[in-house]
């Protein structure tokens, strides 16, 4: 027998038992919700069970997991894994040598711990099982992706620079991020540019703290000092600040001194990288060394080191845009 399929969450889908594994619960959330419209879409009167691993009692998938009255299929989504009952994994591992012809199980395991290692090596060695990965995102280029991967499942288009508007301004969030891209998608009819993103969530553009920090780099201080202001008013934390400023001066940093620099060494789109390249020409190796020294400052500053964040944040402003000249 061979290993079970491996696909990543997008390419989610049916099989009788599936394990949705990683740490990225929207990812999980969108794999599970993918399976659940493929077999809606041939059965209507799907019947759907949500159980948690941790509260798991012995048979109970035994008996959720059998054809029901009218022999109606069933999707039956446990929870939680990575804390099962040990009954869970006695049950699954019974379960998989003879699934049912009537159910479609999803175990969902975060990966955050070995419990249920068992189970999943069970599951992982047979090949009419599926798994979904749902691994963490942690480059900014795998988040610009994640955005274009979203128009293009729609068979939509957005250009890099609009994916990357979308990025600064949600960050993290993918359920943010995802919707809004819905939201665009739904909104306007031709390719999404970074116009349109202004047009739609400039309010929010204009508060991130990427837009704080670029002003800076580029030497506008006003600017800068106003974004600033506004960010911190709209309830921003100055610890997120001070690491957009020492994400960009990291980038600056890598890039100083090295021709060997590359946009994979900085995780960046690769239309990003000559951009970070022209501008690291005006600063000077002592130049972004007191700033990175400027940084830790400020971080200990806006954690309770000072009184006044906003004055710990205008010198730190100050400082970039002068490009480290004290």
């Amino acid at each position: 027998m061979s290993p079970a399929k491996v696909v990543p969450w997008r390419a989610a889908k049916s099989a009788p038992v599936i394990l949705v594994s990683g740490g990225q619960d929207f990812f999980a959330d969108r794999a599970i919700k993918a399976v659940r419209a493929e077999l809606r879409s041939t059965n209507e009167d799907l019947e759907v069970v949500e159980l948690n691993g941790a509260d798991y009692v012995g048979g109970q998938l035994f008996d959720v997991a059998s054809a029901g009255l009218f022999g109606d299929s069933k999707l039956v989504v446990i929870d939680g894994v990575e804390r099962c009952t040990d009954a869970l994994i006695t049950d699954g591992i019974e379960y998989m040598n003879q699934p049912s012809e009537d159910a479609v199980v999803i175990f969902r395991h975060n990966g955050k711990s070995v419990r249920g290692k068992k189970l999943l090596e069970t599951l992982r060695a047979n090949d009419a099982f599926l798994e979904a990965t749902c691994l963490d995102v942690s480059k900014e280029a795998e988040r610009v992706t994640f955005v274009e991967n979203e128009f293009i499942a729609k068979g939509r288009k957005i250009q890099k620079a609009a994916a990357q508007a979308l990025v600064d301004i949600f960050n993290k969030d993918f359920e943010e991020l995802a919707a809004a891209a819905s939201q665009l998608q739904l909104d306007d009819a031709g390719d999404i540019t970074p116009e349109i993103v202004e047009r739609y969530f400039g309010g929010r553009l204009e508060t991130t703290v990427f837009k704080v920090a670029d002003a800076a780099f580029d030497g506008q201080i006003g600017v800068a000092l106003l974004l600033l202001r506004h960010a911190l008013d709209q309830g921003l934390e100055p610890v997120v600040l001070v690491g957009a400023f020492a994400k960009k001066i990291g980038q600056l940093a890598k890039v100083f001194g090295n021709p060997n620099a590359n946009a994979a060494l900085l995780g960046v789109q690769d239309w990003v990288f000559p951009l970070i390249r022209s501008a690291s020409s005006s600063w000077t190796e002592a130049g972004i060394a007191r700033v990175i020294h400027a940084i830790a400052e400020t971080d200990f500053a806006v954690k309770g080191g000072e009184k006044d964040s906003y004055y710990a944040l205008e010198r730190l402003i100050g400082l970039v845009a002068n490009k480290g000249r004290s």
